[in-house]
């Protein structure tokens, strides 16, 4: 992985942490429920991309019966 590719996952990451800290300070201010639960899913979604990227990049560097194992594990 290149650098500037790990510098994306990171701030991919560096999101995600943002989004769970704002879905944390909703449920202290008791939110509507709807509202928690999109940003919940949206935050599920960054974190299946940053998932996908991984398992891409784990495919050019492990065996294919590991990357096997890898996907029927995660996916």
């Amino acid at each position: 992985m290149t650098v500037e590719e790990k510098k994306k996952l990171q701030v991919a990451l560096k999101r995600v942490q943002g989004q769970v800290g704002g879905i944390e300070k909703m449920i202290a201010e008791d939110k509507k429920c709807e509202a928690v639960v999109t940003q919940i899913v949206a935050s599920v979604s960054s974190l299946k991309g940053i998932a996908k990227t991984l398992l891409a990049e784990a495919a050019g560097s492990c065996s294919k019966e590991e990357y096997t194992q890898l996907l029927k594990r995660f996916l």
